[in-house]
């Protein structure tokens, strides 16, 4: 009977033994999961926070003041339904001030995306063909992108000019008749695009370069052998390999329809902006957001800009992405 007792007792103490390390296992889980919920939430409460601020309610309060005038009497905004935007179709129809700032915001595109993104292209693709100095030629391309702006374009002002050392190397050639760089209604503003083109192609080498850095050197060494030019592998097989890296910088190049204001206000004092046709439309809202009078106006001409030109570049995207699939080795 004591051996019976015994052997009824030995499986009970086993029995618990093997239920502690589970149970001891399931509190473990539940504390991991717990300090990964609160890690997850504390890293979101942040960036979350700062997009209903800087996003949500910005775009809510333009979307609301857009909508009203400036009461000087209360000194408060009154509600006056689309009267601002009556306005700025007045403006965008009749004033030569507004028409140039579009014109000239527009043109940035087509400097970012057909200059600035095809030499990017190209010297990515030397630079991946390891050509005699690559190592240098890359840290040329990049010194402009990690330079403050403000040194950058003083630099790049200043060399033009009666003091800047482009006018005297032109005056060494025998060229004397040169152009008023920063004085002129058609040559400003052509510097300043190759202001954009030349600060602007760091980063896109630097970004193109990883992309082509990761195709398989398989098809490279294939391309050898059939005896594939440079022109042909660059736009037949490089190109389609690092599309997607091709259809972001396209698309971040369009956005600088709507944000470029930096490089003409620092190229250009604030008061020079208007003869020469340098105004972009952020440089625009920056410069008469004054007094609270140009509010609402201001309100209404950014809504309007952004809900004509975000539909283009959604629509860009799309048919960007038609051309070829994402490409996985």
């Amino acid at each position: 009977m004591e051996a019976n007792a015994a052997e009824a007792v030995q499986p009970k103490e086993a029995e618990e033994e093997r239920q502690e390390p589970v149970s001891k296992k399931k509190k473990k889980i539940t504390k991991g999961k717990v300090i990964i919920a609160v890690f997850i939430v504390t890293m979101l409460i942040y960036p979350l926070a700062r997009f209903g601020v800087m996003w949500g309610y910005v775009n809510v309060r333009a979307l609301y003041t857009s909508f009203t005038r400036y009461d000087l009497l209360t000194d408060s905004n009154v509600f006056v339904g689309f009267l601002q935007y009556k306005v700025l179709f007045q403006r965008l129809a009749t004033d030569e001030y507004t028409q140039h700032t579009i014109i000239t915001s527009v043109l940035y595109f087509f400097v970012t995306c057909g200059i600035s993104l095809p030499l990017s292209i190209v010297f990515a693709y030397l630079l991946f063909k390891n050509v005699p100095g690559g190592a240098i030629y890359r840290v040329i391309f990049y010194l402009p992108s990690i330079m403050p702006i403000a040194v950058l374009t003083m630099t790049f002002k200043y060399s033009f000019g009666s003091s800047g050392f482009v006018d005297q190397i032109l005056h060494s050639m025998g060229i004397k008749d040169l152009p008023l760089w920063w004085g002129d209604s058609t040559i400003t503003p052509i510097m300043v695009f190759a202001y954009c083109i030349w600060a602007g192609l760091g980063l896109n080498v630097v970004l193109f370069s990883g992309a082509m850095s990761r195709v398989p050197k398989e098809i490279l060494e294939y391309n050898r052998l059939e005896g594939v030019g440079f022109g042909r592998e660059l736009v037949q097989i490089m190109l389609p390999c690092v599309w997607p890296t091709f259809v972001t910088t396209f698309m971040l190049g369009m956005t600088s329809v709507l944000t470029v204001f930096l490089q003409p206000f620092f190229l250009m004092d604030s008061s020079s902006t208007t003869p020469f046709n340098t105004c972009t439309i952020s440089l625009y809202i920056f410069n008469n957001y004054a007094t609270p009078a140009q509010g609402p106006y201001l309100a209404a001409f950014g809504l309007f800009c952004s809900a004509v030109f975000v539909p283009i570049v959604l629509g860009s995207r799309w048919f960007l992405n038609r051309f070829f699939k994402d490409v996985g080795y």
